[in-house]
């Protein structure tokens, strides 16, 4: 019973963990609507912003409102327009288009 419930809590810890690429990159925390995120910002040959969705909501959708919320809060945090967001409703990667014109991302499942 003890391995069970130690094995429960690593699980827990592994849900906010970043990706190999954003690794020693410290969150910021944004809330838009109902929805929490927290934003790693990588500046290489891409700018890119790995958005990890914290909040618990039920069943929400990449493709509706929840893309969207995300393209909000990193435009917000960091002042440069969303070029694309790719991923799934927990975890998604933004690509920034800094210096270029701003309209709505290019929201998609998958690389």
């Amino acid at each position: 019973m003890r391995n069970y419930v130690l094995f429960a809590l690593g699980l827990l810890v592994g849900c906010n963990s970043p990706s190999m690429h954003f690794a020693g990159i410290e969150p910021t925390r944004v809330t838009v609507m109902q929805s929490t995120f927290d934003l790693r910002r990588r500046q290489d040959r891409h700018d890119m912003v790995q958005v990890i969705r914290v909040s618990a909501e039920y069943a929400p959708r990449l493709s509706q409102q929840l893309g969207r919320r995300a393209e909000i809060a990193v435009e917000r945090t960091y002042g440069c327009p969303v070029d694309r967001i790719r991923g799934d409703a927990a975890m998604m990667v933004a690509y920034l288009k800094c210096g270029e014109p701003d309209d709505l991302a290019r929201i998609g499942n998958g690389p």
